[in-house]
Protein backbone atom coordinates (compact mmCIF):
# COMPACT_ATOMS: atom_id res chain seq x y z
CA UNK A 1 0.00 0.00 0.00
CA UNK A 2 1.37 3.42 -0.93
CA UNK A 3 0.91 6.75 0.79
CA UNK A 4 1.10 9.70 -1.60
CA UNK A 5 1.30 13.36 -0.62
CA UNK A 6 2.46 16.62 -2.19
CA UNK A 7 6.25 16.55 -2.71
CA UNK A 8 7.06 19.01 0.11
CA UNK A 9 8.79 17.31 3.04
CA UNK A 10 9.29 18.75 6.50
CA UNK A 11 9.45 17.75 10.18
CA UNK A 12 5.96 17.81 11.63
CA UNK A 13 5.34 18.29 15.35
CA UNK A 14 2.36 16.26 16.48
CA UNK A 15 0.87 15.52 19.89
CA UNK A 16 1.25 11.93 21.05
CA UNK A 17 -2.54 11.56 21.17
CA UNK A 18 -2.75 11.78 17.37
CA UNK A 19 -1.38 8.35 16.48
CA UNK A 20 -2.83 8.39 12.95
CA UNK A 21 -1.25 11.78 12.32
CA UNK A 22 2.11 10.55 13.59
CA UNK A 23 2.04 7.50 11.31
CA UNK A 24 1.05 9.59 8.28
CA UNK A 25 3.84 12.09 9.00
CA UNK A 26 6.45 9.34 9.31
CA UNK A 27 5.29 7.70 6.09
CA UNK A 28 5.49 11.02 4.23
CA UNK A 29 8.64 12.52 5.74
CA UNK A 30 10.47 9.55 7.26
CA UNK A 31 10.40 11.27 10.65
CA UNK A 32 8.43 13.44 13.03
CA UNK A 33 8.63 15.04 16.47
CA UNK A 34 6.08 13.85 19.00
CA UNK A 35 4.99 16.44 21.54
CA UNK A 36 4.12 15.43 25.12
CA UNK A 37 5.67 12.01 24.70
CA UNK A 38 6.88 11.97 28.31
CA UNK A 39 7.28 14.30 31.29
CA UNK A 40 10.24 16.18 32.72
CA UNK A 41 10.39 14.11 35.92
CA UNK A 42 10.75 10.86 33.94
CA UNK A 43 13.47 12.37 31.76
CA UNK A 44 15.31 13.60 34.86
CA UNK A 45 15.21 10.11 36.35
CA UNK A 46 16.66 8.52 33.20
CA UNK A 47 19.33 11.25 33.12
CA UNK A 48 20.22 10.34 36.71
CA UNK A 49 20.36 6.61 35.99
CA UNK A 50 22.63 7.02 32.96
CA UNK A 51 24.97 9.69 34.32
CA UNK A 52 27.53 7.34 35.97
CA UNK A 53 27.98 5.40 32.72
CA UNK A 54 28.32 8.52 30.58
CA UNK A 55 30.92 9.92 32.95
CA UNK A 56 32.88 6.65 32.88
CA UNK A 57 32.90 6.32 29.09
CA UNK A 58 36.05 6.99 27.06
CA UNK A 59 36.58 8.88 23.78
CA UNK A 60 35.89 6.88 20.62
CA UNK A 61 38.84 6.04 18.39
CA UNK A 62 37.47 6.16 14.86
CA UNK A 63 34.86 7.82 12.69
CA UNK A 64 31.62 6.34 14.04
CA UNK A 65 31.42 8.93 16.86
CA UNK A 66 33.33 12.15 17.52
CA UNK A 67 35.69 11.83 20.51
CA UNK A 68 33.56 14.33 22.44
CA UNK A 69 30.63 11.89 22.46
CA UNK A 70 29.96 9.72 25.49
CA UNK A 71 27.70 6.66 25.51
CA UNK A 72 25.67 4.67 27.99
CA UNK A 73 25.27 1.27 26.36
CA UNK A 74 22.72 -1.27 27.61
CA UNK A 75 20.32 1.56 28.39
CA UNK A 76 17.41 -0.83 28.90
CA UNK A 77 19.38 -2.80 31.47
CA UNK A 78 20.91 0.15 33.26
CA UNK A 79 17.90 2.45 33.39
CA UNK A 80 14.82 0.86 34.93
CA UNK A 81 12.86 3.99 34.07
CA UNK A 82 13.73 3.91 30.36
CA UNK A 83 12.94 0.20 30.23
CA UNK A 84 9.62 0.21 32.08
CA UNK A 85 8.35 3.63 30.93
CA UNK A 86 9.56 4.17 27.37
CA UNK A 87 10.56 0.81 25.93
CA UNK A 88 7.04 -0.53 26.49
CA UNK A 89 5.17 2.68 25.67
CA UNK A 90 2.05 1.91 23.56
CA UNK A 91 3.04 4.60 21.04
CA UNK A 92 6.26 2.74 20.22
CA UNK A 93 4.32 -0.49 19.76
CA UNK A 94 1.82 1.27 17.47
CA UNK A 95 4.56 2.72 15.28
CA UNK A 96 6.56 -0.48 15.13
CA UNK A 97 3.41 -2.43 14.29
CA UNK A 98 2.85 -0.22 11.25
CA UNK A 99 6.40 0.14 9.95
CA UNK A 100 8.62 -2.67 11.27
CA UNK A 101 6.51 -5.73 12.12
CA UNK A 102 6.29 -8.21 9.26
CA UNK A 103 3.27 -10.42 8.52
CA UNK A 104 3.38 -13.20 5.92
CA UNK A 105 1.22 -16.17 4.98
CA UNK A 106 2.35 -19.57 3.74
CA UNK A 107 1.25 -23.18 3.73
CA UNK A 108 2.08 -25.73 6.41
CA UNK A 109 1.02 -28.83 4.53
CA UNK A 110 -2.32 -27.87 2.99
CA UNK A 111 -3.25 -25.38 5.72
CA UNK A 112 -2.50 -21.70 5.25
CA UNK A 113 -0.89 -20.04 8.25
CA UNK A 114 -0.28 -16.35 8.88
CA UNK A 115 2.68 -15.28 11.02
CA UNK A 116 3.65 -11.87 12.40
CA UNK A 117 7.23 -11.18 13.45
CA UNK A 118 7.10 -8.28 15.90
CA UNK A 119 9.85 -5.70 16.16
CA UNK A 120 12.44 -6.08 18.91
CA UNK A 121 14.78 -3.52 20.41
CA UNK A 122 18.03 -3.91 18.50
CA UNK A 123 19.91 -1.38 20.65
CA UNK A 124 19.10 0.97 23.52
CA UNK A 125 21.76 3.59 24.19
CA UNK A 126 22.24 7.12 25.47
CA UNK A 127 24.41 9.51 23.45
CA UNK A 128 25.86 12.70 24.87
CA UNK A 129 27.73 15.12 22.60
CA UNK A 130 30.11 17.46 24.40
CA UNK A 131 31.29 20.94 23.33
CA UNK A 132 33.38 20.84 20.16
CA UNK A 133 31.93 17.56 18.91
CA UNK A 134 31.80 17.47 15.13
CA UNK A 135 28.77 16.28 13.18
CA UNK A 136 28.61 12.74 11.91
CA UNK A 137 28.38 12.05 8.21
CA UNK A 138 24.88 11.58 6.83
CA UNK A 139 23.91 7.92 6.93
CA UNK A 140 21.05 5.45 7.12
CA UNK A 141 20.82 3.35 10.28
CA UNK A 142 19.63 0.31 8.35
CA UNK A 143 23.00 0.05 6.61
CA UNK A 144 23.71 -2.52 9.32
CA UNK A 145 21.07 -4.76 7.77
CA UNK A 146 22.32 -4.30 4.20
CA UNK A 147 19.00 -2.88 3.09
CA UNK A 148 18.30 -2.08 -0.54
CA UNK A 149 15.95 0.86 -0.98
CA UNK A 150 13.91 1.22 -4.18
CA UNK A 151 13.04 4.66 -5.54
CA UNK A 152 9.72 5.67 -3.98
CA UNK A 153 9.81 9.35 -4.85
CA UNK A 154 7.16 8.91 -7.54
CA UNK A 155 5.10 6.06 -6.08
CA UNK A 156 4.90 7.36 -2.52
CA UNK A 157 5.92 5.43 0.55
CA UNK A 158 5.42 1.67 0.39
CA UNK A 159 4.70 0.12 3.79
CA UNK A 160 6.88 -2.92 4.37
CA UNK A 161 10.05 -1.47 2.87
CA UNK A 162 11.68 -0.59 6.21
CA UNK A 163 13.14 -2.95 8.80
CA UNK A 164 14.15 -0.44 11.47
CA UNK A 165 12.98 2.68 13.27
CA UNK A 166 14.34 4.81 16.07
CA UNK A 167 12.88 6.76 18.97
CA UNK A 168 15.13 9.46 20.47
CA UNK A 169 14.09 11.17 23.71
CA UNK A 170 16.13 14.26 24.60
CA UNK A 171 17.67 14.49 28.05
CA UNK A 172 18.02 18.26 27.59
CA UNK A 173 16.63 20.83 25.19
CA UNK A 174 18.28 20.10 21.85
CA UNK A 175 19.26 22.94 19.52
CA UNK A 176 21.14 23.31 16.28
CA UNK A 177 24.01 24.77 18.30
CA UNK A 178 24.36 21.95 20.85
CA UNK A 179 24.17 19.07 18.39
CA UNK A 180 20.55 18.34 17.57
CA UNK A 181 20.15 15.47 15.12
CA UNK A 182 20.16 16.69 11.53
CA UNK A 183 18.13 14.92 8.87
CA UNK A 184 16.79 15.15 5.33
CA UNK A 185 13.00 14.71 5.48
CA UNK A 186 11.80 12.61 2.58
CA UNK A 187 15.15 10.88 2.05
CA UNK A 188 13.61 7.56 3.15
CA UNK A 189 12.04 7.54 -0.32
CA UNK A 190 15.38 7.71 -2.14
CA UNK A 191 16.91 4.74 -3.88
CA UNK A 192 20.11 3.25 -2.54
CA UNK A 193 22.33 4.86 -5.17
CA UNK A 194 21.35 8.47 -4.47
CA UNK A 195 24.09 10.37 -2.62
CA UNK A 196 22.94 12.55 0.31
CA UNK A 197 24.19 16.14 0.32
CA UNK A 198 24.52 18.20 3.49
CA UNK A 199 22.98 21.24 1.73
CA UNK A 200 19.97 19.23 0.50
CA UNK A 201 17.03 20.41 2.62
CA UNK A 202 18.70 19.40 5.89
CA UNK A 203 16.69 20.21 8.99
CA UNK A 204 17.40 19.85 12.71
CA UNK A 205 15.50 17.89 15.36
CA UNK A 206 15.30 20.74 17.85
CA UNK A 207 13.28 19.47 20.79
CA UNK A 208 12.07 20.38 24.25
CA UNK A 209 12.37 17.99 27.18
CA UNK A 210 9.34 15.70 26.90
CA UNK A 211 9.46 15.45 23.10
CA UNK A 212 10.44 12.38 21.07
CA UNK A 213 12.06 12.20 17.64
CA UNK A 214 10.91 9.23 15.56
CA UNK A 215 12.60 8.24 12.30
CA UNK A 216 12.74 5.30 9.93
CA UNK A 217 15.95 3.34 9.41
CA UNK A 218 16.00 4.48 5.79
CA UNK A 219 16.13 8.21 6.63
CA UNK A 220 19.42 10.00 6.05
CA UNK A 221 20.46 11.72 9.26
CA UNK A 222 23.48 12.40 11.48
CA UNK A 223 24.36 13.50 14.98
CA UNK A 224 24.82 17.26 14.85
CA UNK A 225 27.86 19.36 15.73
CA UNK A 226 28.04 20.87 19.20
CA UNK A 227 29.44 24.37 18.70
CA UNK A 228 28.64 25.58 22.22
CA UNK A 229 31.22 26.26 24.90
CA UNK A 230 29.65 24.36 27.77
CA UNK A 231 26.40 22.59 26.80
CA UNK A 232 26.21 18.81 26.63
CA UNK A 233 23.47 17.40 24.38
CA UNK A 234 22.10 14.06 25.56
CA UNK A 235 19.47 11.87 23.91
CA UNK A 236 18.19 8.47 24.99
CA UNK A 237 17.74 6.21 21.98
CA UNK A 238 15.55 3.14 21.53
CA UNK A 239 16.10 1.44 18.16
CA UNK A 240 13.88 -1.38 16.88
CA UNK A 241 14.35 -3.83 14.03
CA UNK A 242 12.26 -6.59 12.52
CA UNK A 243 12.13 -9.55 14.91
CA UNK A 244 13.40 -12.16 12.48
CA UNK A 245 16.72 -10.40 11.91
CA UNK A 246 18.44 -12.67 14.43
CA UNK A 247 19.43 -16.30 14.82
CA UNK A 248 16.66 -18.89 15.21
CA UNK A 249 18.36 -20.53 18.20
CA UNK A 250 19.38 -18.16 20.98
CA UNK A 251 22.77 -19.82 21.37
CA UNK A 252 24.08 -16.99 23.56
CA UNK A 253 22.02 -18.16 26.54
CA UNK A 254 22.88 -21.83 26.15
CA UNK A 255 26.63 -21.80 26.86
CA UNK A 256 28.86 -20.25 29.50
CA UNK A 257 31.62 -17.80 28.66
CA UNK A 258 34.20 -20.43 29.59
CA UNK A 259 32.69 -22.91 27.15
CA UNK A 260 32.54 -20.41 24.31
CA UNK A 261 36.15 -19.31 24.84
CA UNK A 262 37.28 -22.93 24.60
CA UNK A 263 35.85 -23.31 21.09
CA UNK A 264 37.88 -22.87 17.93
CA UNK A 265 37.83 -19.39 16.34
CA UNK A 266 36.00 -20.86 13.36
CA UNK A 267 33.23 -22.27 15.58
CA UNK A 268 32.94 -19.02 17.52
CA UNK A 269 32.48 -17.08 14.30
CA UNK A 270 30.03 -19.56 12.80
CA UNK A 271 27.83 -19.36 15.91
CA UNK A 272 27.69 -15.58 15.93
CA UNK A 273 30.37 -14.61 18.47
CA UNK A 274 31.64 -12.17 15.88
CA UNK A 275 30.66 -8.91 14.20
CA UNK A 276 28.62 -8.44 11.07
CA UNK A 277 29.97 -5.50 9.10
CA UNK A 278 29.56 -2.69 9.77
CA UNK A 279 28.16 -2.64 13.33
CA UNK A 280 26.10 -5.67 14.34
CA UNK A 281 26.88 -7.94 17.27
CA UNK A 282 28.89 -5.87 19.74
CA UNK A 283 28.41 -5.82 23.52
CA UNK A 284 28.67 -2.39 25.12
CA UNK A 285 30.55 -1.38 21.96
CA UNK A 286 33.12 -4.15 22.57
CA UNK A 287 33.80 -7.17 20.34
CA UNK A 288 31.87 -10.12 21.87
CA UNK A 289 34.97 -12.27 22.40
CA UNK A 290 36.82 -9.41 24.08
CA UNK A 291 33.77 -8.90 26.27
CA UNK A 292 33.72 -12.59 27.28
CA UNK A 293 37.42 -12.36 28.14
CA UNK A 294 36.83 -9.24 30.21
CA UNK A 295 39.11 -7.23 27.95
CA UNK A 296 38.42 -3.58 27.19
CA UNK A 297 40.94 -1.69 25.03
CA UNK A 298 42.90 0.62 27.32
CA UNK A 299 43.14 3.38 24.71
CA UNK A 300 39.38 3.45 24.15
CA UNK A 301 36.97 1.83 21.73
CA UNK A 302 37.10 2.26 17.96
CA UNK A 303 35.33 1.48 14.71
CA UNK A 304 34.56 -2.19 14.11
CA UNK A 305 34.96 -1.92 10.34
CA UNK A 306 37.74 0.40 9.10
CA UNK A 307 35.96 0.78 5.76
CA UNK A 308 33.56 3.24 7.38
CA UNK A 309 36.36 5.61 8.37
CA UNK A 310 36.99 8.71 6.32
CA UNK A 311 39.64 8.40 3.67
CA UNK A 312 42.48 10.84 4.29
Amino acid sequence: MAITYPPVHTVERIDRSDIDGIIKAIAHNGCCIVKNFTDAATVAKVNEETRPYLDADKPWKGDLFPPETRRCANLAGRSRTAREKWLVDPLLRACNSKFVDKTTSNYYGETEHTYTSQAVCTIAVTFEIGPGGKAQRLHRDDKNYHMYHPDQTKTGYQFGTDVEMAFLIPGVKTTRENGATLAIPGSHLWDSRRVPKIDESVTYAEMEVGDCWIMLGGLYHAGGANITQAERRSVHGLFFSTGYLRQEENIYLANSAEEVLSWSPEAQKALGYSLSSPNIGFVEFIHPLQYLRGVCPEDGLGDFDPSQEKHQ
